[in-house]
């Protein structure tokens, strides 16, 4: 059995490559803000391709996804120096060209800029007491600040959903959200092929600035002595459907 195991292991070479250390990190900005994106624990992520990889013709064939964190940043100190093509995908914003040849070498910084669909706007969110129970209510609108970009029609509006975490990590990112069904009854808009939720309905009251009346999750029932973390988001009928996000509110429930 000695003798076998060592004639198998004499088949197998050294593993003599450096583990990969180099970082990548950066920030992804909102046009209209100049801010960081809202978004959620991995809501949405980032797709790498290394194309000074060897093994291939073109590089890799294979992608790596960076993920996004909820206050718009991102970072992987896990990743091979060389070329990269980046694409970010399958988030809340105007479709991106994928950007081509980065040098990550030991460290890389890169911000780029996104242009979401739409935007929650005037969020407010209250705790209010009624009958001996409380209950956290929100209003917001919404705006559409571009109908066509690059020949492209802004998709309708497909869902309007109110997210409570107790913790500081709330949106539609795993495990940011308490999953109560009853919240799910003030889920609004869907069906998006409904024509009463095109935009030009939906805007047709508002102000002239491509903003919706104001619309109203309540009255959500929170327990005594619980602080929650809660705030509003908004998607619209792409391929994804991923939510923009008002800021997250802090509500602390009174214990009697």
């Amino acid at each position: 059995m000695g003798v076998i195991l060592i004639s198998f292991s004499s088949c197998f070479e050294l593993d003599n490559w450096e583990e990969p250390n180099c970082v990548w990190k950066g920030t992804v900005i909102d046009s209209y803000t100049n801010e960081p994106l809202l978004s959620s624990q991995n809501d949405w992520q980032i797709r790498i391709w290394e194309r000074s990889w060897t093994g291939l013709e073109g590089g890799a064939s294979n992608f790596q996804d960076l993920r996004i964190k909820q206050d718009g940043t991102y970072q992987n100190t896990k990743l091979f120096a060389g070329t990269y093509d980046m694409l970010p995908y399958n988030g809340p914003f105007w479709p991106m060209d994928t950007i081509k040849n980065l040098e990550l070498k030991k460290a890389l910084e890169h911000n780029f800029t996104v242009t979401p669909y739409i935007q929650i706007v005037d969020y407010k969110a209250e705790l209010i007491s009624k009958d001996a129970k409380y209950y956290v209510k929100m209003s917001f609108k919404v705006k559409a600040p571009l109908l066509e970009k690059d020949g492209k029609i802004l998709p309708r509006l497909y869902e309007l959903r109110p997210f409570l975490s107790l913790t500081p990590y709330c949106g539609n990112g795993a495990d940011s959200s308490i999953g109560i069904p009853e919240y799910n009854d003030y889920v609004r808009i869907r069906p998006a092929n409904n024509s009463q939720n095109s935009w030009a309905t939906l805007i047709s009251n508002g102000p002239g600035d491509n903003t919706t009346p104001q619309y109203e999750f309540g009255l959500m029932q929170v327990k005594n002595g619980y602080t929650y973390y809660v705030r509003a988001g908004a998607s619209v009928d792409d391929t994804y459907r991923k939510h923009v996000y008002s800021p997250i509110v802090k509500i602390e429930v009174p214990n009697n």
